[in-house]
């Protein structure tokens, strides 16, 4: 691999891609499939669980060629972010320096194989075009990043969050970036309000309206609450995560600028932050992240190689708990595995805290 990775790549991709049709419809896609149908037929494509911003309905333009065609699409973009990606890395330090990180967190993680490949969750879409914005900012394609942000945003929220992190480095903000990112995002909402109206924005209330999930520290807090008649109190922040959440992200950005961090450091434990706080805990959403620690290698420093090494833990917990989700029957931790779903937030979230602490400590702001 050493010597060609290109061969090697391309067909590790059509493996990976080879998986992805055999996995036909499984999961969130069966849902994806009932949402563009909606979209075909005219009528409004968030009236069922659609908690997906309006670019993922175009990917129902696609489903006339058939209904595979969205998720070899997602699969493909994925594949081509990871290809850029890996020859980036292959092409600017030795393998031996970021091949433990990368496979750990990307290329061998069953959480990513999974998502992206066997279920086709359009998370893996996001996570291609967070990979492409990393590789535009880092040559300094600030406009290009930008609108791929953007994009991303617009497929799903929450890649909104990560915008002022690539826009900041070192307290030197990107303008354009910015500008970029919030012109994409204004000119696909409006594009989408002209065609669906204010059905839109029922996305943004469904989501707000989710109870705790998987991996989320406040579903054990939350099922253990209403055992013990506290269900009025747990219910409180359950409703309350939103603004919590937010708080979180301001304190990191806000963090990112007084430690002068780097934009892509920053943007992968402020994303980690976030994540560990939301109430929705759904395994998927942290494929974007998976991708960001992935990344990490390309900036050659010591303290992105440090927070790399401090993701490993928590990438493996992934990987396994991906492997326990589509290989204890049922499947998703059902049946006699239901339990899992009420206690796992718990060493997710200790796990987090301590990788998130063990790099903040260690980690000494840039003087003034």
């Amino acid at each position: 691999m050493t010597a060609r990775p290109l061969p090697i790549l391309l067909a590790l991709s059509a493996l990976a891609l080879m998986l992805s049709i055999g996995g036909g419809i499984r999961h969130d896609y069966g849902d994806y499939l009932k949402q563009w149908a909606l979209v075909l037929g005219g009528d409004n494509p968030w009236s069922t669980n659609n908690a997906y911003g309006p670019l993922h309905n175009a990917f129902a333009l696609l489903l006339p060629i058939r209904p595979l065609a969205p998720k070899i699409v997602i699969a493909i973009s994925l594949l081509a972010a990871n290809g850029l990606l890996f020859l980036t890395l292959f092409y600017t330090r030795p393998l031996a320096q970021w091949r433990t990180t990368y496979f750990v967190a990307f290329g061998a993680n069953l959480l990513v194989l999974v998502s992206a490949f066997w279920f086709g969750l359009n998370d893996a879409f996001v996570a291609a075009l967070i990979l492409g914005a990393v590789l535009a900012r880092r040559d300094g394609r600030f406009i290009l990043a930008g609108v791929l942000l953007g994009l991303a945003t617009l497929d799903k929220y929450y890649p909104a969050l990560l915008i002022p992190f690539f826009a900041l480095d070192a307290r030197l903000i990107q303008p354009r970036l910015l500008l970029a990112a919030a012109a994409t995002i204004a000119i696909g909402i409006a594009a989408a309000f002209v065609i669906w109206g204010s059905a839109l924005f029922e996305a943004i209330a469904y989501g707000v309206s989710r109870d705790a999930t998987i991996l989320s520290i406040l579903r054990p807090i939350v099922v253990a609450g209403r055992n013990l008649g506290m269900g009025d109190a747990v219910d409180l922040l359950v409703r309350f995560n939103g603004p919590l959440v937010l708080l979180v992200w301001l304190a990191a950005v806000w963090a990112a600028w007084l430690r002068r961090d780097n934009w892509l450091t920053s943007a992968c434990w402020g994303l980690f932050a976030v994540l560990l706080t939301y109430k929705v805990g759904n395994p998927q959403f942290w494929v974007s992240w998976l991708a960001l620690v992935a990344a990490l290698p390309l900036l050659g420093t010591p303290d992105a190689d440090r927070l790399a090494r401090l993701s490993w833990p928590y990438a493996i917990f992934l990987s396994l708990f991906e492997l326990g989700y589509v290989v204890l029957q049922p499947q998703y931790y059902l049946g006699p595995w239901l339990w899992v779903n009420d206690v796992v937030g718990v060493p997710s979230f200790v796990l987090g805290a301590w990788m998130l602490v063990a790099y903040l400590r260690g980690s000494v702001p840039a003087a003034d």
